[in-house]
C-alpha cells in the first residue's frame, strides 16, 4: 500500500481514542519512557507537544521538567526543517500556520547534544521503521542527532514488517514502545 493510504487508516485508527483511552495512555507513556535506562541517564530530551490524533504527550514533558531535565520541543523553520526551543513552565508559546502550537524561543544550536528522543510517527514498524505525517521533518531532522531515538504507538499501528513503502530517505527509531490495549 502507498503511503498516503497506510496514513490515512493510522490516523484513523488514532482519531477513534476516546479521552478516557487517551488519559490512560498519557499515563501508560509517561510510565514507559521514564522507566528507560536512555531516559533515566539522559539530561536533555527532545519531545513533542501532542497535536490533534498524535499520542498525548503532556505528561511525559511535565515529568522530564520535575525530573530536572533541559526539555526541547520543535518549531518548523523554513525549507521544511525542524528547530528545538528549550522549554521551562514559563514558556510562551504561539500557533503555527499549520495549527500546531510551537514554543517561542532560541533554537538549540547542536541537536548532537540530546540524549533522548522521543520521535512521533502514525505507525511504526519491529524493526523502527516510521510512517511519519509526510513532510519529511524528522527525516531530515533526524540524521544530525545522536540520542536513543524511541517511538510509542498503540498496538494497531504496530506492524512487523511495514505495509507501507520505505524510502531511502526514511529514518528509523532505536525502539519501539508498544502500549498495551485500553
Amino acid at each position: 500500500m502507498d503511503k498516503n493510504e497506510a496514513r490515512e487508516i493510522a490516523k484513523a485508527n488514532l482519531a477513534k481514542l476516546s479521552e478516557m483511552q487517551r488519559a490512560t495512555m498519557m499515563q501508560q507513556i509517561t510510565r514507559a519512557v521514564a522507566t528507560l535506562p536512555a531516559w533515566q541517564e539522559a539530561s536533555s530530551v527532545a519531545l513533542t507537544l501532542s497535536q490533534d490524533v498524535e499520542l498525548p504527550t503532556q505528561l511525559l514533558i511535565q515529568t522530564a521538567l520535575l525530573q530536572g531535565k533541559k526539555v526541547y520541543l520543535p518549531k518548523v523553520a523554513p525549507q521544511r526543517q525542524l528547530e528545538f526551543i528549550q522549554i521551562d513552565e514559563s514558556t510562551k508559546y504561539e500557533r503555527h500556520r499549520f495549527g500546531m502550537l510551537e514554543p517561542i524561543g532560541e533554537p538549540l544550536g547542536d541537536v548532537a547534544t540530546l540524549d533522548f528522543i522521543l520521535v512521533p510517527g502514525l505507525a511504526f514498524s519491529a524493526a523502527g521503521d516510521r510512517l511519519g505525517f509526510g513532510g519529511g521533518y524528522y527525516d531530515r531532522w533526524l540524521p544530525k542527532t545522536t540520542g536513543a531515538k524511541i517511538a510509542v504507538m498503540i498496538p494497531d499501528n504496530y506492524v512487523t514488517t511495514p505495509n507501507w513503502e520505505i524510502e531511502k530517505t526514511d529514518q528509523q527509531v532505536d525502539e519501539v514502545i508498544v502500549l498495551p490495549p485500553v
